[in-house]
Parts: structure tokens; C-alpha cells; sequence
């Protein structure tokens, strides 16, 4: 099986790609969670612009050169997991946690280290949340994000089955995640006992700062669950929450150019946009000592 899976991952990846990406859009527009507000020919033209110009990282860096990652691990005995004996079985799943929890810490360092979160804001400036809002990333962060995970890779030593599995499920959490979709809430809460669900990652997206620090994973629920960023529901609820952030609300800021310009910019909340921000983040439950970095 991995010798297939190694022969036909460009292909396998592009299915599961464009099958996920599908799915959740379909999903969306029979049962949406939220009304959109932005132009979504606007928001739609920018964030897919975003994902044609970070394409190589997505088809060539993280899935291609994860696994080259994992197999010169291999093929050099690195990694914490080749430091002790122990049945492949458990190898793999170790190899899975390391990689998801390492994921974790990197979503949390591009919050809590300044020059990281000016890259990592543009995902969050988008004034909607929806399954496009996936690929949202300015190039540069793509480019940390994806290097830090192949040295991730490397440090942990992970089988090369392994890797493969967490980029695919990966590509499959991704839309799904960020998708405006409805659930049943009982079934919302049975997945997030174990994983992140859309409802779960949405309150990441809150205007609320406590709020926007808050829900980190990226595939189980249980990182933030440990490290105490866990919150449950926004303070306003899903329908009624402010998406994004309240300094980038005009919307020339999702327009491409402007979005590619994101990281340099100094934006400044006028009066009215800073009492509402005030005012959420007081109906929010607890605030980050880190603040979320913003420029004034």
C-alpha cells in the first residue's frame, strides 16, 4: 500500500482536494450555519487568488516534501520516535499526536509572536467564514508554516505511512473546519470530544480577542483542552458573532492586492469600530496576556 500511495499521491491529493473542497461547499449551500455578509464574488476572487499563488506549497512542500522529509528520517534512524524500541503500530500513532501537536504550537506561535501574526492576520481579516476562508493564507506565512512542519517531521521521526496519512487528513479537516455548515448539536459535540468541528474553529474566527485565542488544533480537540485554550461557544453565539477582525473591516481588505499587502500595513480602529471591539471583549471570558498583536 505505501508503495502506491508514494506513486499516486500528486493524484490522490488532488482528488481528495477538490472532493472536499466540493462537498463542503454543497453542504454549505443546502445548510449554512451563518448569512454572509461580504460580496462573495469579492471574497471569493481574493482568497482563491491566494490559493493559486501558494499552489506550490500546497501540491509540492507539504505533501511532497513531508514524506521526502519522513523518508530521509528513516533512512538516517532521526527522530525521537527511533530512539526507543517500540511496535510500529504505536510508532504510528505517536507519530500522528507529534505531528498534530506540533501543529498546534505553530498555529499558537503565529498568535503570540508578533512579527508571525502580522503574516497570520490576513487570515482572520476575512469578513465572512466559510469553506474558502481554507486557503486564505498570505505566501509568506505559507512558507514558515510549511518549513517549521518539515522540521517537525524531522525532529520526530515519524513513518513515511504516517506523514502521508496526516497531509491527507489534513486536505480533508481544512474545508471542513472552516466550513459554514450546520450540524445537529449533539453531534456536533460527539465529533469535538475527539475533533475539531466547524463550530469549535469558527469561535477562533470571533472579533473578540479573548475568543480569537482561543481553539488552536488543527485535527484533535484535545491540545486545547491541555493547554487551557478551549472555548466553547462565542459569547454572542454563531448567528450573531462578528467575524474577523474590526480594523480591517473595509472592504478593499478582501481585495488580493490588499491582502498581499497585509503584513505591512498599520491600520488604526476608528472611534466606533473600537467601543464595539471594547465592548466584545468585555462579554468575552478571559483575554490573552498576549493580545493579539495588532498594530495601532
Amino acid at each position: 500500500m505505501e508503495s502506491f500511495l508514494l506513486a499516486n499521491q500528486s493524484a490522490i491529493y488532488a482528488c481528495l482536494f477538490l472532493g472536499t473542497l466540493g462537498a463542503v461547499a454543497l453542504w454549505e449551500y443546502i445548510s449554512p450555519r451563518r448569512d454572509l455578509q461580504a460580496s462573495m464574488v469579492v471574497r471569493w476572487s481574493g482568497n482563491f487568488g491566494l490559493m493559486l499563488l501558494n499552489s506550490g506549497f500546497m501540491w509540492l512542500v507539504y505533501p511532497g516534501f513531508g514524506i521526502g522529509a519522513a523518508i530521509l528520517a528513516s533512512g538516517q534512524d532521526w527522530g525521537l520516535l527511533r530512539l526507543v524500541e517500540m511496535p510500529y503500530w504505536l510508532q504510528f500513532v505517536l507519530a500522528i499526536v507529534l505531528l498534530d501537536l506540533g501543529h498546534f504550537g505553530i498555529h499558537y506561535g503565529f498568535h503570540h509572536i508578533p512579527a508571525l501574526w502580522r503574516l497570520h492576520r490576513l487570515h482572520h481579516t476575512d469578513q465572512d467564514f466559510d469553506f474558502s476562508t481554507a486557503v486564505r493564507f498570505h505566501p509568506g506565512e505559507a512558507l514558515l508554516e510549511h518549513g517549521a512542519n518539515l522540521a517537525i517531521i524531522l525532529v520526530v521521526g515519524p513513518p513515511v505511512l504516517a506523514v502521508m496519512l496526516f497531509v491527507f487528513s489534513y486536505l480533508l479537516t481544512t474545508f471542513w473546519v472552516h466550513g459554514n455548515i450546520r450540524m445537529p448539536a449533539d453531534l456536533d459535540r460527539w465529533i469535538r470530544s475527539v475533533f475539531i468541528t466547524p463550530d469549535m474553529h469558527r469561535t477562533h474566527h470571533s472579533q473578540v480577542e479573548a475568543e480569537t485565542n482561543s481553539n488552536y488544533g488543527g485535527l484533535f480537540s484535545c491540545w486545547d483542552r491541555l493547554f487551557g485554550t478551549y472555548v466553547d461557544e462565542p459569547g454572542a453565539g454563531h448567528e450573531g458573532m462578528a467575524i474577523g477582525l474590526p480594523e480591517f473591516r473595509d472592504e478593499r481588505h478582501i481585495r488580493l492586492g490588499w491582502m498581499l499587502a497585509n503584513p505591512v500595513l498599520n491600520p488604526v480602529l476608528r472611534i466606533s469600530d473600537a467601543t464595539r471591539a471594547s465592548s466584545q471583549r468585555h462579554r468575552g471570558a478571559g483575554g490573552s496576556p498576549h493580545g493579539r498583536g495588532r498594530a495601532q
